[in-house]
């Protein structure tokens, strides 16, 4: 089977699981709306600042090589949800980090920039958020092959590259920034797929594709 037929597999895999686009946008929503009365923080003390509870990277992700299918793709999920308004850096730069990860044959670049594109705010919510200092990162539950995935790959036969693994991650979604001088915080469940492609030559792993968020692979 060619290569343009497994792309054409992989594609309907991926539309299969996207009911619906999900961005990961709508945990704008919870910053900006405050924090919810049940969970406002404390004041901050007259003359200090407030600090989010917890840092995350500076700059876009520089993922080192791998050869585990499972470790990569947990790489893969902390960059993706790893961002930070206040850098300087722009949701673009954030995008291409990961998008450099697609498979050098570029096969499935550009559908691996849109799924990438539903995990980033919009350059418009991206400029709101920056108002509020928002930065946030991922706290990862679980990174398991799901068990549907052996009968799919059955199924494909040739249709599928060698190599290529779904990963399902599930984790907690942890934003914060400043809302009227006091920090604000909210988490939001994900459930997604990552599927990457791991060579059986021993060379790296590389991201093809991901699912919308709220519609992994089980």
């Amino acid at each position: 089977m060619d290569t343009s037929a497994r792309r054409r597999f992989l594609i309907i895999l991926i539309g299969t699981l996207t009911i619906a686009v999900l961005l990961v946008g709508v945990g704008v929503y919870g910053l900006i709306r405050g924090p919810a009365p049940a969970t406002t923080p404390d004041a901050p003390a007259a003359g200090t600042t407030p600090v989010p509870s917890r840092p995350v990277p500076t700059l876009p992700a520089t993922l080192a090589p791998s050869t585990d299918p499972v470790r990569y793709a947990r790489e893969i999920a902390d960059a993706l949800f790893a961002w930070d308004t206040t850098t300087g850096h722009t949701r673009s730069d954030y995008l291409a980090a990961l998008a450099g990860e697609a498979a050098p044959d570029g096969e499935e670049g550009n559908g691996l920039v849109a799924d990438l594109n539903g995990y980033y705010p919009t350059v418009e919510q991206w400029r709101r958020l920056l108002e509020y200092q928002t930065r946030q990162h991922l706290v990862i539950d679980t990174a398991v092959i799901p068990d549907s995935w052996p009968q799919i790959v059955a199924s494909a036969g040739d249709k599928l590259a060698p190599g290529t693994v779904a990963i399902t991650i599930r984790g907690d979604l942890h934003r914060s920034g400043f809302w009227a001088g006091e920090t604000a915080e909210s988490v939001h469940k994900v459930a997604f797929t990552v599927f990457v492609l791991c060579p059986s030559d021993g060379d790296r792993c590389h991201l093809l594709r991901l699912s919308a968020n709220g519609t992994p692979l089980e």
